[in-house]
């Protein structure tokens, strides 16, 4: 017979499901079934937010799809692992239980300032989450004012992915988005 002293703690694991029907008062997301706390947002990640939902918006009003802006997104479907806080997310325009899930998305971005690299970073985990899923994904990387896109698992291996300077434009559902109008530091 086990003694109390004997026992060990254990993690009980949740699934999208479970994660979306908690009641938590912050920002949070689910990655590998565990709910994370999320980093305050700081001015240069607002900044490009606003800027994308300034392009995205108007230009999607008309179209079979819109742009969800930091919500949690149920990746791997209902019983998976992972709902993890998209900063954009361009899914299909219709009315969700709760969210949507990987099926339901063209494409996704992420706005990267202190979070690019980490064990649940945007390009060392997001990104492969996402790409491997079937969504092609996009990081706005602050730091080195480029954006870089992985269309699929190959792109991974690359450093950076594709990556577009500031001299460059990129295109998500013939939406034209300038690089350099992502980080206008007139704003």
């Amino acid at each position: 017979m086990k003694r109390a002293a004997d026992a060990k703690p254990s993690a009980h694991l949740l699934t999208v499901a479970e994660y979306m029907a908690l009641d938590i008062d912050e920002r949070t997301e689910l990655l590998e079934g565990v709910v994370y706390s999320l980093l305050p947002k700081n001015e240069p990640h607002v900044r490009v937010i606003g800027m994308l939902s300034e392009i995205l918006i108007p230009r999607l009003l008309d179209s079979p799809h819109m742009a969800r802006f930091q919500e949690p997104l149920a990746v791997s479907g209902w019983h998976g692992k992972n709902a993890p806080e998209i900063d954009v997310a361009i899914v299909a325009r219709k009315r969700y239980a709760v969210t949507p899930d990987a099926s339901d998305s063209v494409s996704f971005i992420e706005v990267s300032d202190t979070t690019y690299r980490g064990k649940r970073g945007d390009r060392t985990y997001k990104i492969p989450l996402y790409v491997n899923a079937g969504v092609p994904s996009w990081i706005v990387n602050i730091p080195l004012r480029q954006v870089e896109f992985y269309g699929e698992p190959a792109d991974l291996a690359r450093k950076h992915g594709h990556v577009f300077t500031e001299r460059d434009s990129f295109e998500i559902l013939g939406i034209v988005i300038p690089v350099a109008r992502l980080f206008d530091d007139e704003q």
